[in-house]
Protein backbone atom coordinates (compact mmCIF):
# COMPACT_ATOMS: atom_id res chain seq x y z
CA UNK A 1 0.00 0.00 0.00
CA UNK A 2 1.26 3.71 -0.75
CA UNK A 3 -0.29 6.40 0.68
CA UNK A 4 -0.79 9.50 -2.14
CA UNK A 5 -2.66 12.82 -1.71
CA UNK A 6 -4.19 14.04 -4.78
CA UNK A 7 -4.51 17.65 -5.58
CA UNK A 8 -6.10 19.01 -8.69
CA UNK A 9 -4.78 22.33 -10.20
CA UNK A 10 -6.41 25.02 -11.89
CA UNK A 11 -8.30 24.25 -15.28
CA UNK A 12 -6.69 25.57 -18.71
CA UNK A 13 -8.17 26.50 -21.56
CA UNK A 14 -6.18 26.57 -24.49
CA UNK A 15 -7.30 27.09 -28.24
CA UNK A 16 -7.44 25.01 -30.86
CA UNK A 17 -7.56 25.25 -34.66
CA UNK A 18 -9.43 22.35 -35.92
CA UNK A 19 -11.92 22.77 -38.94
CA UNK A 20 -14.11 20.35 -40.73
CA UNK A 21 -11.41 20.41 -43.84
CA UNK A 22 -9.33 22.49 -45.38
CA UNK A 23 -8.91 26.32 -45.36
CA UNK A 24 -8.72 28.67 -48.21
CA UNK A 25 -8.69 31.99 -46.78
CA UNK A 26 -8.27 34.08 -50.10
CA UNK A 27 -12.05 32.61 -50.54
CA UNK A 28 -13.79 34.68 -47.87
CA UNK A 29 -15.83 33.46 -45.67
CA UNK A 30 -16.49 30.79 -48.15
CA UNK A 31 -12.60 29.65 -48.05
CA UNK A 32 -13.20 28.84 -43.80
CA UNK A 33 -15.28 25.90 -42.75
CA UNK A 34 -16.96 25.79 -39.69
CA UNK A 35 -14.80 24.87 -36.79
CA UNK A 36 -15.30 21.35 -34.87
CA UNK A 37 -13.76 22.30 -31.93
CA UNK A 38 -11.94 25.44 -30.66
CA UNK A 39 -10.97 24.81 -27.01
CA UNK A 40 -8.82 22.04 -25.21
CA UNK A 41 -9.69 22.28 -21.27
CA UNK A 42 -7.42 19.73 -19.01
CA UNK A 43 -6.52 19.57 -15.43
CA UNK A 44 -3.42 18.45 -13.80
CA UNK A 45 -4.17 16.20 -10.64
CA UNK A 46 -0.38 15.56 -9.04
CA UNK A 47 0.21 13.41 -6.75
CA UNK A 48 2.31 13.44 -3.40
CA UNK A 49 3.46 10.38 -2.12
CA UNK A 50 3.48 9.35 1.68
CA UNK A 51 0.48 12.20 2.11
CA UNK A 52 -3.00 11.16 2.57
CA UNK A 53 -4.97 7.92 2.69
CA UNK A 54 -3.57 4.67 2.32
CA UNK A 55 -4.21 3.68 -1.61
CA UNK A 56 -4.00 0.97 -3.65
CA UNK A 57 -1.75 1.80 -6.00
CA UNK A 58 -2.50 1.48 -9.93
CA UNK A 59 1.14 -0.32 -10.88
CA UNK A 60 3.04 -1.88 -7.54
CA UNK A 61 6.00 -1.43 -10.13
CA UNK A 62 5.52 2.79 -10.35
CA UNK A 63 5.42 3.00 -6.84
CA UNK A 64 6.61 7.07 -7.38
CA UNK A 65 4.67 10.09 -7.40
CA UNK A 66 2.53 10.96 -11.14
CA UNK A 67 0.58 13.17 -12.71
CA UNK A 68 -2.66 12.55 -14.36
CA UNK A 69 -4.35 14.27 -16.63
CA UNK A 70 -8.34 14.93 -16.98
CA UNK A 71 -11.09 17.64 -15.71
CA UNK A 72 -12.65 17.38 -12.44
CA UNK A 73 -16.55 16.21 -13.30
CA UNK A 74 -20.08 15.63 -11.59
CA UNK A 75 -22.81 13.65 -12.65
CA UNK A 76 -25.28 15.99 -11.44
CA UNK A 77 -25.03 19.63 -10.28
CA UNK A 78 -21.64 20.62 -8.74
CA UNK A 79 -22.25 20.03 -5.28
CA UNK A 80 -19.29 17.15 -3.44
CA UNK A 81 -20.60 13.75 -2.81
CA UNK A 82 -19.28 11.15 -0.49
CA UNK A 83 -17.94 7.69 -1.66
CA UNK A 84 -20.20 5.09 -0.49
CA UNK A 85 -19.32 1.53 0.07
CA UNK A 86 -20.85 -1.70 2.15
CA UNK A 87 -19.58 -4.30 4.01
CA UNK A 88 -21.92 -7.52 4.71
CA UNK A 89 -20.78 -9.76 7.68
CA UNK A 90 -21.25 -13.16 6.34
CA UNK A 91 -19.91 -15.15 9.90
CA UNK A 92 -19.22 -14.18 13.34
CA UNK A 93 -16.34 -17.27 13.80
CA UNK A 94 -12.81 -15.96 13.90
CA UNK A 95 -9.45 -17.66 13.90
CA UNK A 96 -7.59 -14.96 14.98
CA UNK A 97 -6.80 -11.08 14.51
CA UNK A 98 -9.03 -9.66 11.13
CA UNK A 99 -8.81 -5.99 9.92
CA UNK A 100 -10.62 -3.79 8.01
CA UNK A 101 -9.17 -1.52 6.10
CA UNK A 102 -10.74 1.98 5.52
CA UNK A 103 -9.06 4.71 4.05
CA UNK A 104 -5.89 5.80 6.24
CA UNK A 105 -7.73 3.78 9.47
CA UNK A 106 -7.10 -0.34 10.14
CA UNK A 107 -10.11 -1.13 12.40
CA UNK A 108 -9.11 -4.95 14.15
CA UNK A 109 -11.51 -7.26 15.26
CA UNK A 110 -11.98 -7.57 19.30
CA UNK A 111 -10.05 -4.14 19.63
CA UNK A 112 -11.70 -1.85 17.57
CA UNK A 113 -14.66 -3.80 17.23
CA UNK A 114 -15.97 -6.41 18.93
CA UNK A 115 -16.86 -10.02 17.93
CA UNK A 116 -19.97 -12.26 19.11
CA UNK A 117 -23.58 -11.39 19.09
CA UNK A 118 -24.21 -13.03 15.59
CA UNK A 119 -23.76 -10.96 11.84
CA UNK A 120 -25.79 -8.38 13.72
CA UNK A 121 -23.63 -7.73 16.33
CA UNK A 122 -20.63 -7.41 14.55
CA UNK A 123 -21.85 -5.43 11.98
CA UNK A 124 -23.02 -3.23 14.35
CA UNK A 125 -20.07 -2.96 16.70
CA UNK A 126 -18.34 -2.39 13.00
CA UNK A 127 -20.50 0.02 11.91
CA UNK A 128 -19.98 1.81 15.48
CA UNK A 129 -16.04 2.04 15.26
CA UNK A 130 -16.33 3.32 11.58
CA UNK A 131 -18.52 6.19 12.70
CA UNK A 132 -15.71 6.80 15.37
CA UNK A 133 -13.20 7.63 12.55
CA UNK A 134 -12.86 11.43 11.49
CA UNK A 135 -14.02 11.79 7.91
CA UNK A 136 -16.11 8.22 7.87
CA UNK A 137 -19.96 7.07 8.97
CA UNK A 138 -21.56 3.74 8.85
CA UNK A 139 -25.16 2.33 9.61
CA UNK A 140 -25.76 -0.87 10.09
CA UNK A 141 -28.87 -2.69 9.33
CA UNK A 142 -29.03 -6.47 10.28
CA UNK A 143 -25.65 -8.04 8.71
CA UNK A 144 -24.93 -5.45 6.12
CA UNK A 145 -23.26 -2.05 6.80
CA UNK A 146 -23.52 0.97 4.55
CA UNK A 147 -20.15 3.19 4.77
CA UNK A 148 -20.21 6.69 3.83
CA UNK A 149 -16.49 8.52 3.38
CA UNK A 150 -14.34 11.21 2.02
CA UNK A 151 -15.54 13.62 -0.96
CA UNK A 152 -14.19 14.07 -4.25
CA UNK A 153 -10.80 12.67 -6.16
CA UNK A 154 -9.84 10.94 -2.95
CA UNK A 155 -12.59 9.49 -1.92
CA UNK A 156 -12.92 7.29 -4.78
CA UNK A 157 -8.87 6.07 -4.17
CA UNK A 158 -9.42 5.57 -0.21
CA UNK A 159 -8.47 1.75 0.07
CA UNK A 160 -11.40 -0.24 1.33
CA UNK A 161 -10.74 -4.28 2.10
CA UNK A 162 -10.47 -6.70 4.68
CA UNK A 163 -7.00 -8.78 5.67
CA UNK A 164 -6.15 -10.89 8.63
CA UNK A 165 -7.32 -14.12 9.96
CA UNK A 166 -10.28 -14.18 8.82
CA UNK A 167 -11.00 -11.77 5.88
CA UNK A 168 -13.69 -14.64 4.57
CA UNK A 169 -16.15 -13.39 7.42
CA UNK A 170 -16.86 -10.36 4.83
CA UNK A 171 -17.64 -8.99 1.35
CA UNK A 172 -17.48 -5.74 0.87
CA UNK A 173 -18.77 -3.42 -2.49
CA UNK A 174 -17.82 -2.10 -4.54
CA UNK A 175 -14.96 -5.48 -5.01
CA UNK A 176 -12.05 -2.90 -6.05
CA UNK A 177 -10.35 -2.40 -2.99
CA UNK A 178 -11.78 1.17 -3.03
CA UNK A 179 -14.20 2.64 -2.17
CA UNK A 180 -16.59 4.38 -5.29
CA UNK A 181 -19.57 7.47 -5.77
CA UNK A 182 -17.37 10.28 -4.61
CA UNK A 183 -17.46 13.89 -6.48
CA UNK A 184 -16.09 15.46 -7.97
CA UNK A 185 -14.42 13.00 -9.91
CA UNK A 186 -11.51 13.02 -12.37
CA UNK A 187 -12.89 13.14 -15.62
CA UNK A 188 -11.84 13.25 -19.78
CA UNK A 189 -10.86 16.65 -20.68
CA UNK A 190 -13.38 19.25 -22.30
CA UNK A 191 -13.35 19.96 -25.82
CA UNK A 192 -14.97 23.09 -26.98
Amino acid sequence: MSKKLIMAQRPFTMLVANLRRGSNPSRGVAGNPDPVRQTYTSQLFPELGGRGPEVIPADPRSPGVSTHIGHVGYTTSPVPVAATGTITVLADAWTGPTTVHLGPYVLTSDVDYATGGGVGGVATALAAAISALPGYSATPAGAVVSVTGLFGVQGNEAVFYADGSTPQNFTFAPTTDTMAGAEPFRGPVLLG
